[in-house]
């Protein structure tokens, strides 16, 4: 996917430094970027592209639309799109909360293909729709727990090494992701054996 040449990429020490979280993560960092370099970013090689196109929805709407190529591609680049922008608010916002509202509009547009998929509309495993449903959940409450920093708020000093809510959302993101690869794998054999009609 990767084709267009971009910037001068950064190594951890010259990155900004709301990427410098991963000190093993020494190269391939990009500049600071407005919402076209952003997009921009989404065609050249850096060290968040693989995390960019692995982060679970194309997969969802791939399927769903498997016997509707122009809507799906039209679709799919509406999401790569939205995902961007979700990117750059995530990492200019000034608060927690607003952090986590940055990724409302994707929620609401995977949510949109759960709906084609449960009326029928739309194609994909039967069995995924349980998984994808239960991805969602977790990464909200995830997110939820560590917005409202719990359970740290209530007994301050008391989880400071250990069961914390930045910890608790990690863990549960990590199982949310095992759902959206087992909702994926479901989908693919579904790809596999599923023939569009004809027109």
């Amino acid at each position: 996917m990767a084709f267009l040449n971009g910037p001068r990429l950064l190594d951890w020490a010259n990155s900004p430094p709301h990427l410098q979280f991963n000190k093993y993560v020494l190269t391939g960092y990009r500049p600071i970027s407005s919402v076209q370099e952003c997009i921009k970013s989404l065609f050249y090689l850096h060290n968040e592209l693989g995390n960019i196109y692995t982060h679970g929805a194309l997969p969802i709407v791939y399927s769903t639309l498997l016997c509707y190529p122009f809507t799906r591609t039209v679709a799919l680049l509406m999401y790569i799109l939205l995902s961007s922008y979700a990117i750059y608010c995530a990492i200019t916002a000034r608060s927690r909360v607003r952090r986590l509202r940055s990724f409302t509009w994707q929620a609401l547009f995977r949510f949109s293909f759960f709906l084609l998929r449960w009326t029928g509309v739309g194609g994909g495993s039967p069995t995924s729709l349980r998984h994808f449903f239960t991805m969602d959940a977790l990464a909200v409450l995830g997110g939820v727990i560590n917005i409202t920093r719990i359970p740290e708020r209530f007994r301050p000093g008391l989880f400071d090494y250990w069961c914390n809510s930045h910890q608790i959302m990690h863990v549960l993101v990590v199982v949310s992701i095992l759902y959206l690869h087992w909702g994926v794998l479901d989908d693919l054999l579904w790809i596999n054996t599923y023939h569009c009609p004809s027109d």
